[in-house]
């Protein structure tokens, strides 16, 4: 049970773990669909699985922030080596791309896990991500057995939602969160390779999450504030505080993503707006939200 405290966005203990059911979905229908094979080796579902009983023992049993990382470290290693291995010119510039992106994937494990804190904001947002990426990653043709994934993916969290939106019966917990995370990662650095327009379309897909953790963090690193501790603010907390609703915050998220990102990444992607360009105008409104809802710094 996840018990409120004077850092949480829920009122009443609500079981956690509901990840699980999103997890068992797609590893097993992923798998029986022939997602893994000649296009996408095997080990990939492998790692998922993984990532996920870490993020059931966190759960379960409150793992050491030192524990998680170092195998979230390990295990995003391995992901990247996955991905670049089948390329013939492992120069010095792109092993150090290649370090960076093992730094991104366990960014982004964990961006999603501080993201998931108000009822539906995480399942949205993969459903979103799914739809976005889908479609991009579709008509370009790039790594059919990604678009499956994502596909399965975003058919399972909106069997979830049921659960969790607009009332939260169930959080998924970091079984659902780390486990989501680190699909898109591993999808987003397999895709992008030798595609600066796939690379950005990611980037902005995951703009919502990727802007207000980052954010949030580095004004929590910055003033001194144990980074590492429980906390209620992020943007998506303050603005779920100042409408005083998950449902009416959350929603906003899918507006943001469906009515902002979505048509920038599509025009981007369509040669009509340069992908710097694209990012910037993704960007530069979700900086400008977070600095003006104060994240990062206590209520």
């Amino acid at each position: 049970m996840d018990i409120p405290s004077d850092r949480s966005s829920h009122n009443l203990p609500t079981p956690r773990g509901g990840g699980i059911a999103i997890v068992t979905a797609i590893i097993l229908i992923s798998a029986g669909a022939g997602v893994y094979g000649s296009a996408l080796p095997w080990a990939p579902l492998i790692l998922f699985t993984l990532i996920a009983i870490l993020g059931a023992l966190d759960d379960f049993m409150s793992l050491s922030v030192r524990v998680r990382l170092l195998i979230q470290f390990f295990l995003s290693l391995i992901a990247v080596m996955i991905c670049v291995h089948e390329l013939n010119n492992l120069d010095v510039g792109m092993i150090a791309l290649s370090g960076l992106c093992v730094i991104a994937l366990v960014w982004q494990c964990n961006l999603y896990n501080f993201m998931d804190g108000i009822n539906g904001i995480a399942t949205i947002q993969a459903i979103c991500v799914c739809l976005m990426m889908g479609i991009f990653l579709h008509q370009t043709n790039n790594n059919p057995a990604i678009v499956k994934l994502l596909v399965i993916t975003g058919m399972a969290c909106a069997g979830f939602l049921y659960w969790n939106f607009p009332n939260a019966r169930i959080f998924m917990g970091d079984t659902g969160s780390l486990f989501l995370g680190f699909i898109f990662g591993f999808a987003a650095i397999k895709t992008s390779i030798g595609s600066i327009d796939i690379a950005a379309a990611w980037l902005i897909s995951m703009a919502v999450f990727i802007v207000d953790a980052t954010y949030t963090l580095s004004i929590r690193l910055l003033t001194g504030q144990k980074f590492y501790l429980p906390h209620r603010s992020h943007s998506y907390q303050k603005l779920a505080l100042k409408l005083n609703s998950h449902t009416k915050a959350t929603s906003l998220v899918c507006l943001v993503n469906i009515g902002w990102l979505f048509p920038i990444a599509l025009l981007m992607m369509r040669g009509i707006l340069n992908p710097f360009v694209a990012l910037i105008l993704a960007y530069t409104p979700l900086m400008i939200i977070a600095i003006k809802l104060k994240a990062g710094r206590p209520n």
